[in-house]
Order: C-alpha cells, then sequence, then structure tokens
C-alpha cells in the first residue's frame, strides 16, 4: 500500500497523510483530497510505502488532475520560500499555481467548444457567400481546412465569427462539441499595431560593452546591476542579451513591476522578436489566460515569458536568463498573504539555475546598490541617452499659501509647449479633488468610520471615498458636529488639479490618469495610445505614468505636491522620493525634442531636491548610505515586522504583549526587539492593527531567532486577531 505526503493551502501545518489507493502519484502531482467536511486541491511532497498514522484512519485521494507533476526546482524555491519567508509550506507551494488549478472541477473549467461543417454546411454554405461576405468566405475556408476550429481560431480570420457561427449552427450546417483547451502553443499573429519593419537599433558605444560583459558570462550566474538614465538604452541591452540567450535555445524570464508596463513591453518584445512564444503572466489576467499561459511557461515552448511579480513562480525548465526591469520598484513586495519580494526571489532563482541576472534600474535600490558596494553584484552604467541630452529640471520656489496653486512661470511653460503642438505631463500623486474636508468653525474633519484616516472629497461624483476600506458616503451640506456649513476643502489631488486646468487651458485636450479612471479593463491601454498618438495636450497622472514609459512628443513635465514626503517618519521616504522624481524627470524629451522638468516646491534648498536638478545618484545614495549606517538601519541589518489585527483593540494589545515577552526571552544574540507600538493607521476597515518590530546584525541570527519566535506565536492560537511576520518590510 502506498501513501502520499499532500500539502494543502489551509491554517494548519502540513503535509496530511492520505493512502494513493488505485491512483499513481509521484511527488509533484496535484490531487483531490477530502478533508474535514469538504474536498480540496494538495500538492504531493512525497510517496512511500509507511506512514506514521494507522492506515484504517487514513483518507484516500479521491483523484489526480492529468498534468505533470510540479519540479523538483519549484519544491526548492518554496522550501525557501516558507523557511525565509515564515510561511507554512502549503501556502508557499499554491503561490504559483494559476486559480484554476486551485479548483476542484479546473478540467471541467478549460473545456472550450469545437466548432465542424456539416454535410448540409459543406454543400449549402457557399451558395449563402458573396462577394461582400469576406469574412465569412474566410472563416468557411477555415472550417473546410482545418477540419475543427475553436471560436479563438475563428475571431483571428473574422471579428463577427461569434454571430455567423450561431447562424450557421441554427441552420444546421456546423456540429460542436466540447473538448480540453489545447495549451501547446499561444503564439498569437502580431497586431496591426505591432505590424511594420521590424528595425534593429544601433548600439550606442557603453550599450555595446555591457552586452558584451554579460553575453561573455552567459553560462554562470551573475547578478548584474544595469544602472542607466532613464532614456538610455537599458531596454535594448535586455533585448541583445535576450537574443544572444535566445540562440542558445534558452528561455528567458522577465519582470516588470506593474500590469500596466506589460502591454507596452510584450508589444516590443513581439517586434523584436517576431519568431518567439512569447507568454505573459499577471493577476489581471482571467482563469483561463493564466492557465494557459502557465501550462505553455513549463512545457518550455514558450521563449519568453513576461509578467508581474507571481511570474517569478513560473517553472522554466529551459531558463537561461532573469532581467527584472525597475528593479527598485516597490511593487515587487507582496503585501497581502506571503510578504515575498519577487525581485529577492529572482535573485534566488538565477543563483540555483547558475543563470545570469539582470536588475535594471536609473534609481537601483539602496539594497542594491550596497550590494554593488560590497562587490556582490557587478555594475554596468549607461550615463547618457542615445536621443538626445537629459532634460534640464528646474525647482520653482512657491509660498506655503501658493502650494494649491500652480505658479505663472508654470503655467507659461504649458502655454509654449502647447503652441508648439508637444504635450505636458503635470504629476501628483494623488488622486481624488481634495484630500480633507475641514469645518472652519469647530476644527471638525470628515473621518472613515473603518479607519482612523481622512475620507477624500471626489468631486465629479460628488462623494467622500475611504482611499484604504473602499467606504464612501455624500459630501456633506452642513458640520457633523455643529451644523456650520462653512465646510473647507483642503488639500488637493488630481481631479482639482484637472479642473484648475481647463480653466487655464480651455481649448486643450486634457487626459486624467489615474486609479479612478482606469479601473476598467484595458483603459489604461486605451489612453497610453491616446497619448502616443498626439491625440491629447496635457496629462494629468499619478505614479501610474511615473516609469516605463516612453512618449516621444512629451516636452515637458510639472511636479507637484511633493514636499510632505521630506518629513515622513518612514526612514526610507527620501529615497522613495528621490526614485520617483528622478523616473518622472525621464518621461520628457525622450523624441527629437528636447526635455523639461519644473518642480514646485517650497523647499528648493532641500538635498534630496539638489542632488535632483544636478542627478547625482551616485553622492546622493552614498551619503544614504552613511545616515543609514549611523542609525544601525538596513542595509546594515535585517528587519523583520510582526503585524497583528483585530476588532476588538484590548485583544491586539494583550496579544502583542504576550509575543513581545515570548521574543525578549529568547536567547540569540545581535537580536533587539522593540516596544509593541500602533501601525501607521491604527483603525483600517473596522480592525485595530498594532506591530512589533524585530531586529538582527546578521540573517543567520535572524532566522534562528525566527525559527524559535514563530513556533511560540503559533501556540498562543488566538482566534480573535490575526497575523502575519513581514520580513524584511519597506514599510514599517
Amino acid at each position: 500500500m502506498s501513501f502520499a505526503q499532500v500539502h494543502l493551502d489551509v491554517p494548519l501545518q502540513g503535509p496530511f497523510d492520505y493512502r494513493a489507493g488505485p491512483h499513481q502519484v509521484v511527488r509533484g502531482s496535484i490531487v483531490v483530497v477530502p478533508f474535514r467536511n469538504k474536498k480540496l486541491v494538495g500538492i504531493v511532497d512525497c510517496v512511500s510505502d509507511v506512514s506514521l498514522v494507522e492506515s484504517r484512519r487514513l483518507k484516500q485521494i479521491e483523484s489526480v488532475f492529468d498534468l505533470d507533476p510540479l519540479p523538483p526546482s519549484y519544491f526548492s524555491l518554496c522550501r525557501f520560500v516558507s523557511q525565509y519567508y515564515c510561511a507554512r509550506m502549503g501556502q508557499a507551494l499554491f503561490l504559483g499555481l494559476p486559480t484554476a488549478v486551485r479548483r476542484i472541477d479546473f478540467l471541467n473549467r478549460l473545456t472550450e467548444t469545437v466548432f465542424t461543417l456539416s454535410d448540409r454546411g459543406i454543400q449549402e454554405v457557399p451558395a449563402h457567400l458573396t462577394a461582400r461576405t469576406i469574412g465569412k468566405r474566410r472563416l468557411f475556408d477555415l472550417l473546410l481546412a482545418e477540419g475543427a476550429i475553436t471560436l479563438r481560431q475563428a475571431l483571428l480570420v473574422y471579428s463577427n465569427a461569434r454571430v455567423a457561427l450561431a447562424q450557421w449552427h441554427a441552420e444546421g450546417w456546423t456540429n460542436t462539441l466540447e473538448q480540453r483547451q489545447n495549451v501547446v502553443s499561444l503564439k498569437a499573429p502580431m497586431t496591426r499595431l505591432e505590424e511594420g519593419e521590424i528595425k534593429r537599433i544601433n548600439l550606442t558605444t557603453p550599450q555595446r560593452l555591457a552586452v558584451e560583459t554579460i553575453v561573455a558570462k552567459l553560462d554562470v550566474h551573475q547578478t548584474w546591476l544595469l544602472q542607466g538614465v532613464t532614456g538610455s538604452g537599458k531596454t535594448e541591452v535586455y533585448f541583445e542579451v535576450m537574443a544572444k540567450t535566445l540562440d542558445l535555445n534558452r528561455q528567458v524570464l522577465v519582470l516588470v513591476p506593474e500590469i500596466n508596463l506589460t502591454p507596452q513591453l510584450e508589444s516590443r518584445l513581439r517586434k523584436r522578436f517576431p519568431d518567439h512564444e512569447i507568454v505573459t503572466l499577471n493577476s489581471s489576467m482571467t482563469d483561463k489566460e493564466r492557465y494557459k499561459a502557465w501550462s505553455v511557461a513549463r512545457s518550455g515552448s514558450a521563449s519568453i515569458v513576461l509578467g508581474t511579480r507571481l511570474s517569478v513562480f513560473a517553472s522554466l525548465p529551459q531558463l537561461g536568463l532573469i532581467v527584472v526591469d525597475e528593479e527598485h520598484d516597490l511593487s515587487y513586495k507582496q503585501v497581502e498573504g506571503v510578504r515575498y519580494n519577487a525581485r529577492d526571489l529572482a535573485i534566488y532563482v538565477a543563483s540555483q539555475q547558475k543563470v545570469p541576472i539582470v536588475l535594471g534600474s536609473a534609481t537601483p535600490s539602496l539594497e542594491t546598490y550596497f550590494n554593488v558596494v560590497e562587490s556582490r553584484y557587478k555594475r554596468l552604467v549607461l550615463e547618457e541617452r542615445p536621443q538626445g541630452p537629459l532634460p534640464d529640471i528646474e525647482l520653482i520656489p512657491i509660498e506655503r499659501t501658493q502650494s494649491r496653486a500652480i505658479s505663472s512661470e508654470i503655467i507659461n511653460a504649458m502655454q509654449g509647449c502647447l503652441d508648439k503642438s508637444e504635450q505636458v505631463l503635470v504629476f501628483l500623486n494623488r488622486r481624488g479633488y481634495a484630500s480633507a474636508l475641514f469645518c472652519s468653525s469647530c476644527n471638525w474633519v470628515a473621518m472613515c468610520g473603518g479607519c482612523s484616516a481622512r475620507l477624500t472629497i471626489h468631486h465629479h461624483s460628488s462623494r467622500l471615498r475611504c482611499h484604504y476600506c473602499g467606504y464612501q458616503s455624500k459630501v456633506p451640506d452642513q458640520c457633523a458636529e455643529c451644523g456650520n456649513q462653512d465646510l473647507i476643502d483642503l488639500g488637493q489631488g488630481t481631479q482639482r488639479v484637472e479642473e484648475s486646468l481647463r480653466t487655464q487651458f480651455p481649448n486643450a485636450s486634457i487626459m486624467r490618469i489615474d486609479s479612478d479612471t482606469t479601473k476598467r479593463k484595458g483603459a489604461f491601454k486605451e489612453m497610453r495610445g491616446v497619448i502616443e498618438n498626439s491625440d491629447v495636450d496635457i496629462i494629468v497622472g499619478t505614479q501610474m505614468l511615473a516609469k516605463g514609459h516612453d512618449f516621444p512628443n512629451l516636452s515637458l513635465a510639472v511636479i507637484m505636491g511633493t514636499d510632505q514626503s521630506l518629513f515622513s517618519s518612514d526612514f526610507r521616504a527620501t529615497e522613495r522620493l528621490y526614485q520617483q522624481l528622478l523616473q518622472v524627470s525621464g518621461r520628457p524629451g525622450r523624441g527629437k525634442k528636447k526635455g523639461r522638468v519644473m518642480l514646485q516646491t517650497e523647499f528648493s534648498q532641500h538635498p534630496v531636491y539638489q542632488s535632483l536638478i544636478h542627478q547625482t545618484f551616485d553622492e546622493f545614495a552614498q551619503q544614504l548610505l552613511t545616515e543609514r549606517k549611523e542609525a544601525a538601519f538596513p542595509p546594515y541589518c535585517y528587519q523583520v515586522l510582526l503585524r497583528v489585527a483585530g476588532r476588538q483593540e484590548a485583544k491586539v494589545w494583550t496579544f502583542l504583549t504576550r509575543v513581545q515577552k515570548d521574543a525578549v526571552r529568547i536567547k540569540v544574540s545581535g537580536i533587539e526587539v522593540y516596544d509593541a507600538v500602533p501601525s501607521p493607521i491604527f483603525k483600517m476597515a473596522g480592525l485595530y492593527r498594532g506591530q512589533i518590530l524585530i531586529q538582527a546584525g546578521s540573517r543567520k541570527s535572524m532566522r534562528e531567532f525566527l525559527r524559535i519566535w514563530s513556533g511560540c506565536i503559533e501556540e498562543l492560537q488566538e482566534s480573535a486577531v490575526r497575523y502575519v511576520l513581514d520580513v524584511d518590510p519597506l514599510d514599517v
């Protein structure tokens, strides 16, 4: 009799023993098992002839998915995630599985309709085709040639194929049957936007040297930092190194920080590598789309896999290169569930697979820069733009009383651009109309009932909204405390700036891009197309436009509302502000036009702004490293943050007090336990939140401490609170 140890995605430590029964299972098999009073999908860890549990007490595996087993490399990665990020192995194993595979009926969900011509159809359809029904003629010819086609294939030759096939089926001209979807290949023909001559750009000398240096070591693991100013052609370096990797019949994994950056890069990849299979992986895909991409990637038929942080879990059997674009971006850090960092995991995967990895950024994270200083990584630098000089950056001083208004100097500069039919970007990283509603009589402020946060005014919908829990209400006519009707809206967001600009420039075409205007699927892609076609004059946007986008007709970037980040309590705030400002500054001047950046500020002499206008990243980074070393902050130490939340404030503090006492009693050298404190936003979505920061001088000490402390926390079994251990937190 065979027994299988199966991992489940449940809040209990596994694995769980099951009888294999008549099923042939191996390590990596995906199975359906009974668990308590329901059925769950599980992953087999090992199979043996013995079990520590009596056979009669064990339940039996009910079914096995008709899928290839998960490879050993996937188990190795998930084991590392489980140990380093203090997660259950079951949690880690399910991180990389498509949602469809996590469902017990996933095979039923992944069937598709196949169309064939009936004998009547072969005889009667041609009589109904005319010179004007070109699309239907193509559809009929495809059915004759292929014998059986799917709707996806039909739509490639006739956009109205869905209606035509329904009509033909009603006439008895076609037959249909359901079959499991074919995911051997997802290669699609190039769209009209992607068609045309595929141009090879002549590399500059620094680009060519970077390519030659990396290519010379394609057969060994090495972490490369490709540090290039915005617009310096880092992507072309990626492409050349990728081409050499593909020539060796190896696969390439490309990570981007945000979904919005995927379509533009995918289009460029398809142009550059038209003969190679390219698949994308991100959370915006449907279950079927993601399952297909996942299957093609792990089958080895996909040459290039492009995706956001979850794609780091893709199993590529012939992996030869990993590229992490904008490696400094915070989006690589998972903020729910297992708090992994995809950039760090990509480096781990590259080391395990013994392949090179390229980290690209104009503003590397301080941790990456520190690893270069310590000679763990090797750096390649691109200091110039091939298309022309970097944009000029100007600081526009304003008084505090003028912080809401756009200065006259900036208005004049914008008008000058519009007169020359050039585009302008106005950057403000705050959506909504105003950041708070305030009573001038009693100082009442509109607060969210479920969060310790102010409600933001959204003008177009006349609503107050909480940007943390989603609560919304009508904008009141009077103060909720004293009845005063003189309510003041404080601060400004993208809606207010848009409204002001429409008054200043009534004849200009203005587009606002933030998370409010891009909720609909495909909306951002459409908006980006409008900008690229120069069908809009002024773009008002948030951080969604700060990085990775190339708009040739954009010549001026206006930056507003960044001063508040100068005085944040977060020790990483200045680093993040500098990175964001330099990214935004890189948007204008990417075509033939000279770029210009105007930053409106009350603190023009601040070191962050002075470093920005001189674009001296190395000096700025060295200064930050000195400050971090003196304060004993990362990268000179390692941190873990225990985050606790619950609906009863008293139970949250009781739990924090108990685990803090346990932490203090653990005798591991070099560990510093900080006091339990409220989280920066103490209440969110009705949950009271607190945290404890742990700091260690070495990674080894931290791992030893966490091995003991995580066990102590689990033993408390307090159902009234929930907690997560955030290893290497980016927000404390």
